[in-house]
């Protein structure tokens, strides 16, 4: 659910980028930032787009004041709690969480009984000499 949130997040991106600068971002990067602190998702796309404008312009670019119009176009994607800007420029996403928990306990999922191919059960045998692993 988070990548198909991700993938839609995106999009909307390429749709911002397109809307508001008239540049086409081709494939935008995500990173996930080092700590959880930081959101769950992190664009560092505002610093790619102030290069971009400038060779293309030559009109110089804040990275954050471009982060900061991306943003509020993110705003209202269902699945997202909030969207901060930090340091320079990168778009932070938080995800809903408990939204997310909702959905996976409201929908239906996927019983063993309908999916094809080979499916595999492992268990344990625990050695009582050695600390459990798996």
């Amino acid at each position: 659910m988070a990548t198909l949130l991700a993938d839609e997040i995106r999009q909307q991106l390429i749709g911002l980028v397109q809307e508001q600068l008239g540049i086409d971002p081709g494939e935008i990067a995500v990173e996930i930032p080092p700590q959880r602190e930081m959101g769950d998702l992190a664009f560092p796309l505002a610093f790619d787009l102030a290069k971009r404008i400038r060779a293309a312009t030559g009109e110089k670019k804040n990275p954050r004041e471009i982060a900061t119009r991306l943003a509020d176009g993110l705003r209202g994607i269902p699945g997202v709690a909030r969207v901060e800007i930090a340091g320079p420029g990168y778009l932070n996403i938080f995800f809903d969480r408990p939204g997310f928990f909702r959905r996976l306990l409201s929908e239906p999922g996927q019983t063993a009984g309908t999916r094809s191919g080979k499916l595999i059960v492992e268990h344990t045998s625990i050695n009582p000499n050695k600390a459990a692993h798996i």
